[in-house]
């Protein structure tokens, strides 16, 4: 049988020099952010993000024709991540929907590009960034970040495989590895300082703000310190109502929160309050009180830490009571690291073969189409149907064969006309067969 082919263009894509340029897509990686590591919690609430803002810089990202970016904003940090010309971009658009400058987030902030910026991804999911390492409650909070990406169209393809290498990275350490054992985490922590310092006495206690975080605050406070009078409340009131019912607590309408604050001996702020809700205005008195402000921004007047009585703790005085069993999960760094550097030669793997993705499809359009003809060239149609099949499977293992050598074959070479050259080899054989 003779076939009158010419080879596809996709022939171009396989040749040297003719390929998506798989450095150039890496480089593109960028990453710019704020971070517990040189700011204090006040300078990085001016870079804080709520649903409200993150929807605003999502939509302008789209407008911009940017395919891929991602915003996550938690107690510790906000970074900004998508594949951009350069991280300043990411920085600009960053500032542009929040309080903090450039010129402070260039003195105070970082940015990554490239391998750099990929590096701090797999480290920061994997919760090696985090202030109290180990800490896998950023696990969720990337996710919910991504989620909100996926759903506003800015996950594009390359960036769905690099967070689904990240994720598995992540997996596989927490499931290999010590570095996330013991029950440590900021909402933990909180509950570690009150004990620490407020003893086990039964107490009143005010948890304001009901969001994710102030959620598993609550659970843990209800768990933990079963003794203290736990009220809830949060600027929406049925939120509140529901985790309170939830918990066996009690729920205080928040617009009488003010005058009510008084009354309680132990008090944790949760929420994202762009401005101070616990004022020193709201207290009388001058008995001991306990208060943890675990928002970002602060949502307790600075004033209040000064009053008779109080002990004010911030996120970061939290984060530094867990130093002994940070020291355990240290050793467990070795081993985390070695497995963020298998995934991250698994993704550059896969990115080098992505970068013939065009020239793929092309090529497998093309022995679809040859398969079609083979299959008319039959008498009959019960040949047909077997012709099929047996050409259908041909065409997956041929392409299959050239992804394979996409990976491991180096040298230069037109390894697409191999592959149409095996397919008609094979299909000839195959229709005589049949």
């Amino acid at each position: 049988m003779t076939h009158n082919l010419r080879y596809s263009s996709a022939a171009k894509y396989l040749c040297p020099g003719m390929t998506l340029n798989a450095d150039i897509i890496q480089d593109r990686f960028c990453v710019a952010g704020i971070s517990y590591r040189k700011a204090d919690a006040m300078q990085r609430g001016r870079y804080a993000v709520d649903s409200k803002t993150r929807e605003a810089i999502l939509a302008e990202a789209k407008a911009l024709g940017i395919k891929s970016l991602f915003v996550i904003s938690t107690c510790n940090r906000t970074e900004i991540y998508g594949y951009v010309a350069h991280p300043d971009e990411l920085a600009a658009l960053l500032c542009r929907h929040t309080q903090g400058t450039i010129e402070a987030l260039d003195e105070l902030g970082f940015q990554a590009l490239g391998a750099d910026a990929l590096n701090h991804l797999f480290r920061m999911a994997a919760g090696l960034a985090s202030q109290i390492i180990g800490d896998y409650e950023i696990q969720g909070q990337l996710k919910q970040a991504i989620a909100a990406s996926r759903t506003a169209g800015l996950i594009g393809p390359v960036m769905d495989r690099t967070l689904n290498f990240v994720f598995q990275a992540s997996k596989k350490i927490r499931s290999t590895t010590g570095l996330s054992t013991g029950t440590v985490s900021v909402s933990y922590a909180a509950i570690e300082w009150l004990r620490q310092h407020a003893g086990e006495g039964s107490y009143k206690a005010l948890l304001i703000g009901t969001g994710k975080f102030g959620t598993t605050v609550c659970r843990n406070f209800a768990t933990y310190l079963p003794q203290c009078a736990l009220t809830v409340t949060n600027r929406t009131n049925e939120k509140a109502q529901n985790i309170a019912n939830d918990v066996g607590a009690s729920f205080l309408p928040f617009e009488n929160m003010p005058e009510q604050l008084n009354e309680f001996d132990i008090i944790i702020t949760s929420t994202s309050a762009k401005e101070p809700i616990v004022r020193s205005s709201f207290f009388k008195g001058s008995k001991q009180r306990f208060i943890v402000d675990l928002s970002i921004p602060a949502n307790v007047e600075a004033s209040v830490g000064y009053l008779p009585g109080v002990l004010l703790a911030n996120v970061d005085d939290i984060s530094s009571i867990m130093q002994a069993t940070i020291s355990r999960r240290q050793t467990a760094i070795p081993a985390a690291e070695a497995i963020i550097a298998e995934y991250k030669s698994e993704f550059y793997s896969w990115l080098q073969t992505y970068k013939h993705s065009p020239a793929i499809r092309r090529i497998k359009h093309d022995l679809l189409s040859i398969s079609q003809q083979q299959i008319g060239w039959c008498e009959f149609a019960v040949q047909d149907d077997l012709l099929a099949d047996n050409i259908e499977a041909l065409v997956q293992k041929t392409m299959d064969n050239l992804v394979v050598t996409l990976k491991t074959d180096t040298e230069s070479g037109c390894h697409c006309i191999q592959a149409y050259q095996h397919f008609l080899n094979h299909t000839a054989g195959t229709a005589k067969a049949i």
